[in-house]
């Protein structure tokens, strides 16, 4: 990533709550790299990737990791070596949350090797990071050259008395009768996974709205920010070839068959 000014952007929540996205002050030698804060939370997001793809490789080799700083608490590990432990279950899972969303984004020839690193380096009792790590790791791609064909985010939305809440603090979660968290691009719905006591159609409809208003106010916020930074073209990558006359070839002798199988 070139050295470039610090940028920052600024959003409200539903809820009021102000959530800041900056680059240019940090890991500013990954291809893209921001910081996401909501009160004290803070979460880096770099991502890095390959020029070129692995001779021979067939696949997208797309690696997403959350990790939580004993530090974003102020404590020290408490282990001989006094090191970070590799990621728990929790760092784990969140980590797939944003794998599912930000994987299907990518361009389908895309071979070369990917790196999305997210850390919170800075914690609060009351902000839930799970729900910002995918608008870190999107807004950290829109300000690189990594090709990526859209903009993503992802919001947590809470029924807590009857009330539906973007966002909600780990205490009002206490009290919720549904927890969901939906990943979506400006115009399409990309992965909701969830949990409630009791989901009518009617409430998971109005959870999706709500989510998907949420996420397109983010996706605004993103792109105001790479236009500050001055993104305006993806890099080119090398293709695999494919032979296009022998594809054509296959789909008109087996696609029909197949479909009625």
């Amino acid at each position: 990533m070139s050295l470039q000014p610090i940028q920052q952007v600024s959003f409200q929540l539903p809820n009021g709550a102000e959530v800041t996205i900056e680059t240019g002050k940090l890991a500013r030698q990954a291809d893209g790299a921001v910081t996401v804060r909501q009160g004290n939370c803070i979460i880096l997001a770099t991502v890095v990737a390959n020029k070129e793809p692995k001779a021979g490789q067939s696949f997208f080799p797309l690696s997403v990791d959350y990790q939580e700083k004993f530090a974003s608490a102020g404590r020290i590990p408490g282990s001989f070596f006094k090191r970070e432990a590799r990621l728990n279950d929790y760092e784990i899972l969140t980590s797939r949350l944003v794998d599912r969303a930000l994987r299907p984004l990518f361009p389908e020839d895309y071979l070369c090797d990917v790196q999305v690193l997210i850390t919170l380096i800075s914690s609060d009792k009351e902000v839930m990071p799970d729900a910002l790590t995918c608008l870190a790791a999107s807004a950290a791609l829109a300000v690189s050259d990594i090709p990526i064909k859209e903009i993503i985010s992802e919001v947590r939305v809470g029924k807590i008395n009857g009330e539906f809440i973007v966002n909600p603090t780990r205490t009002e979660l206490e009290n919720a009768d549904m927890d969901f968290i939906v990943a979506a691009t400006d115009k399409n719905l990309m992965m909701v996974e969830g949990e409630s006591k009791e989901c009518s159609e009617e409430d998971l409809v109005k959870v999706l709205e709500i989510a998907h208003n949420a996420i397109r106010v983010q996706i605004a916020a993103q792109q105001q920010l790479r236009d500050k930074v001055g993104i305006t073209a993806k890099r080119e990558y090398t293709k695999p070839y494919t032979n296009e006359a022998l594809e054509q070839k296959i789909i008109s002798l087996a696609k029909d068959k197949m479909y009625a199988i």
